[in-house]
């Protein structure tokens, strides 16, 4: 196997080609096609689709069997996003160090864009062109259907509105990232298993443990950069949880005990694919570099 640090830029590349390819083209009807690639063709670490990847070494999957699973994640990942930098969610003007879609495109324009690639990214999971078994393919859409709505990220965002302007406990913060962060990256890898004629339930509860442990571990760097980071390295507005009284690691432990925290769900997620051995090196990179991470 490469190593990671050789791996990790090959495989960003084929993702851009990936979501090149299944991306509607530019046209003169109107500006929703470009609003749609100007919010996923921006950069962005691809951490979602990149586990995929990892997953797949470890099941043994191909491109095709992938494709649309990493496209679907993107997609989906990108709809959030324009949604939550919208005036009436987070109210941010920058995204990966660009403007968001609403203040390049008006907020109607990026309502419609958000709303289309969530309708794109189901498109590419129930494509006929998949080569799931489909009583596979039922349960990588219901995964997903699931990580996404009042079970998943919706929930979490709705539990983040709720609890703003609030002290709320150590357990209620982190059961609102599993939710609002976690959902989407477990539901990513969960179906790359799934996507497997040969994953077994080991398997599945490994990833499903690793996979919520680096979910946590994501959102808790998240809170540290807003703390710590500038605008320049972190792409887009920092400071703004405190600013809007955001309910955070940072604002409930502090910067030094959020790091600790940091640390132990960095330690679980290794010993969660342990049992993988070298096949997991891919995964265990993955962690590593959410761990060390400055944007």
């Amino acid at each position: 196997m490469n190593s990671f640090h050789e791996w990790l830029p090959k495989k960003q590349v084929l993702i851009e080609s990936l979501l090149e390819k299944n991306l509607p083209q530019p046209n003169n009807e109107s500006d929703l096609n470009e609003a749609i690639r100007y919010s996923i063709l921006n950069g962005g670490k691809r951490i979602r689709s990149i586990l995929v990847f990892a997953i797949a070494e470890i099941v043994e999957l191909d491109l095709m069997t992938i494709e649309k699973i990493i496209c679907a994640v993107e997609f989906l990942h990108a709809y959030s996003l324009v949604h939550d930098d919208m005036p009436c969610m987070d109210n941010d003007d920058l995204r990966r160090g660009k403007l968001s879609c609403h203040k390049k495109f008006g907020e109607n324009t990026a309502l419609l864009a958000g709303d289309a690639l969530q309708s794109l990214a189901f498109s590419c999971l129930s494509s006929p062109s998949l080569s799931i078994k489909p009583e596979n393919q039922l349960k990588i859409i219901h995964i997903f259907s699931n990580a996404i709505g009042i079970d998943g990220m919706a929930k979490g965002q709705a539990l983040d509105i709720k609890n703003t302007n609030k002290k709320i406990s150590f357990n209620e913060l982190e059961t609102m990232h599993q939710y609002k962060t976690g959902a989407l990256i477990n539901a990513s890898c969960l179906m790359a298993v799934m996507a497997s004629n040969n994953s077994d339930k080991n398997t599945l509860d490994r990833i499903d443990a690793y996979s919520r442990s680096i979910g946590l571990m994501f959102q808790i760097k998240d809170d540290i950069l807003d703390k710590e980071a500038n605008q320049e390295t972190l792409g887009k507005t920092p400071g703004k949880d405190e600013k809007d009284n955001k309910s955070t690691f940072v604002s409930l432990l502090g910067i030094s005990e959020s790091k600790k925290l940091a640390t132990t769900y960095y330690k679980k997620a290794l010993a969660s694919i342990k049992p993988f051995g070298n096949k997991a090196c891919y995964l265990a990179g993955i962690a590593e570099l959410i761990m060390t991470r400055t944007h």
